[in-house]
């Protein structure tokens, strides 16, 4: 997993780096349940995950959009929703 951040959108690096780090931290703690399922499925995926908001965005609006990014990689790879 991999994650980028413009630097034509975010000219300072420490706020490049403040959304890189949220993105981590969130992908952290929901990873667990999409690791569970490639096993399951016996699949690998390679991810980059891009941030392409215009303004910094705090760690709940992030966990939010990563939780439902995630949510759509299970079900693309098992066909079923989960909760």
């Amino acid at each position: 997993m991999a994650v980028s951040v413009p630097k034509r959108l975010f000219k300072r690096a420490v706020d490049r780096n403040l959304l890189k780090r949220r993105i981590r931290e969130t992908y952290r703690q929901q990873k667990a349940g999409l690791y569970e399922k490639l096993s399951t499925e016996k699949v690998q995926i390679r991810m980059v995950i891009q941030y392409r908001g215009e303004k910094i965005a705090d760690f709940g609006t992030i966990e939010k959009s990563l939780k439902q990014l995630l949510g759509k990689i299970t079900v693309k790879i098992t066909g079923k929703a989960t909760g």
